[in-house]
């Protein structure tokens, strides 16, 4: 929550604002006083995450797919892009879309903030270290991907939205930042997401081993 609280924020663009993570950002940032545009397609992302949020004058839903391009009304301030299938039981049912919104979603989001002169955050993973040979990773290491692998759609349409983000600052100048996710958990995410840490929840509240 810190990008939410670090600075006033006026306008925000939150992608996948409906998921797990999204929806959290898009309560700490009206929170904190911003007006918020949340972006989803609920491929994944899930109508009752933000439902509370829709009584709020400055909360805006934008049903939409980012990899078909970003349309908003007002220019934002801060685009926080953390749209994407995270869960290996929802990139591996989404292969395509799941590299779709890596490459040209991000490349949506991406133009969207530096047309506004806005901050641009991606949501990156710890699957960009793929089968790592080193533990634990710093971002020094480059990582052990297999390509062609079952999980490649996911980790390389996060490592594809870094190095593009990377060029995008270096070329256009735009400000942007990565963050790579290790295993968030909390409020809101899925019995059957099929990530360690919920699946282990789940199984211990109903006594399974």
């Amino acid at each position: 929550m810190t990008t939410a609280r670090s600075r006033s924020w006026k306008h925000a663009v939150v992608t996948g604002g409906a998921g797990f993570v999204g929806s959290h950002l898009c309560a700490a940032l009206l929170d904190a006083g911003a007006a918020v545009t949340c972006v989803d397609d609920f491929s994944t992302g899930r109508p009752e995450n933000i439902s509370p949020l829709l009584e709020q004058p400055r909360f805006t839903l934008l049903q939409a797919n980012v990899a078909e391009g970003l349309r908003v009304k007002r220019p934002p301030d801060l685009v926080l892009h953390f749209a994407s299938p995270a869960s290996p039981a929802d990139y591996l049912r989404l292969p395509l879309h799941t590299m779709e919104t890596g490459s040209l979603g991000t490349r949506n989001a991406l133009d969207l903030a530096h047309s506004a002169r806005a901050r641009f955050v991606l949501a990156s993973t710890s699957e960009v270290y793929g089968d790592p040979q080193q533990n634990p990773q710093d971002e020094r290491y480059w990582g052990n991907v297999n390509p062609v692998g079952p999980r490649s759609v996911y980790d390389e349409a996060k490592r594809f939205s870094e190095a593009l983000t990377t060029a995008h600052a270096e070329t256009h100048g735009t400000d942007t930042c990565i963050v790579r996710l290790f295993n968030t958990y909390g409020p809101r995410m899925r019995g059957h997401d099929g990530r360690a840490v919920p699946t282990f929840v789940r199984q211990a509240l109903a006594g399974e081993p």
